[in-house]
């Protein structure tokens, strides 16, 4: 999903256009108030959190530094790797000391990029064995430098003629790339006139959000979306009117309660921790 493209960077508009990382952090905060109450102040406000995405996420990292230390950020439902799940325990790991140490810088940074994991492992375009087409049309796996600058995105080849081909695959009309930007544009548009209170899941139950298993919940919401196939509808008809209903009432609400219930799992045993250790300020419910 994207959240580098903000319409002024600070501005009280950012997310409502296609910072669609940021839209769905801003539900997911308010899921995670509505379900804790006073126990969710000790958890990074909204404005920390989404001072780790964009240029301080993920996706900035991977435009600094293409190539190096990249989150991978893919998952195949049918053949899962286990490379994502490990991403999101550990941030779940480093967010909960975070908390119990009262380290607020980290705990926003942890929550951010464990929502940013969630939500692309989540996202059917991210289903799509994106990494194995890539090496594929990337014979020569150096980066292109333009001015000392390492340029993600543009294919290599053997020659002239396997180059043009390989990047024609990649960028031209019905490319890899294209159809990826294309579909998560899509989400981004058809959430765009929502508003965050609407765009809240409403079916929850609080016990869901206690003793959560943020590893089963995970794969539960992941089995839920991939059974729709959509990006496979996506490749094979392009956005339609069903697309959009599936997007606007199952995928942008799942998405938004699995972040709320990663979030969720934290708090709780951070909770737990700081009443072990006799914290008063920790409330036993």
């Amino acid at each position: 999903m994207y959240a580098t493209l903000d319409i002024v960077k600070g501005s009280k508009h950012s997310g409502k256009l296609i910072g669609v990382h940021q839209k769905l952090d801003k539900a997911a905060r308010q899921l995670l108030a509505d379900q804790f109450g006073r126990d969710a102040r000790v958890f990074p406000s909204i404005e920390k959190i989404l001072y780790f995405e964009g240029t301080r996420g993920p996706d900035g990292l991977k435009a600094k530094s293409p190539g190096v230390d990249e989150p991978e950020h893919f998952i195949q439902p049918d053949n899962d790797d286990g490379v994502l799940r490990q991403y999101i325990l550990d941030h779940q790991y480093n967010l909960t000391q975070a908390l119990i140490q009262n380290n607020h810088e980290r705990a926003a940074f942890e929550a951010a990029w464990m929502a940013h994991a969630i939500t692309d492992g989540l996202t059917p375009a991210h289903h799509y064995p994106f990494r194995q087409v890539v090496d594929e049309l990337m014979t020569d796996k150096d980066y292109k430098t333009i001015f000392g600058h390492e340029i993600k995105g543009i294919m290599r080849g053997d020659n002239i003629a396997q180059a043009a081909r390989n990047n024609w695959l990649y960028w031209g009309a019905g490319g890899v790339m294209t159809k990826h930007i294309a579909f998560e544009y899509g989400v981004a548009y058809v959430i765009a006139p929502i508003s965050i209170k609407r765009l809240i899941p409403k079916d929850v139950k609080r016990e869901d959000f206690h003793n959560v298993d943020l590893e089963k919940a995970f794969y539960a919401s992941l089995a839920k979306v991939d059974a729709l196939k959509m990006y496979d509808d996506f490749l094979q008809d392009g956005w339609t009117t069903k697309l959009v209903v599936e997007t606007r009432e199952t995928l942008i609400p799942e998405i938004i309660r699995a972040i709320a219930l990663g979030w969720a799992s934290s708090l709780e045993q951070a909770n737990l921790a700081k009443l072990e250790k006799g914290d008063r300020h920790a409330k036993k419910k």
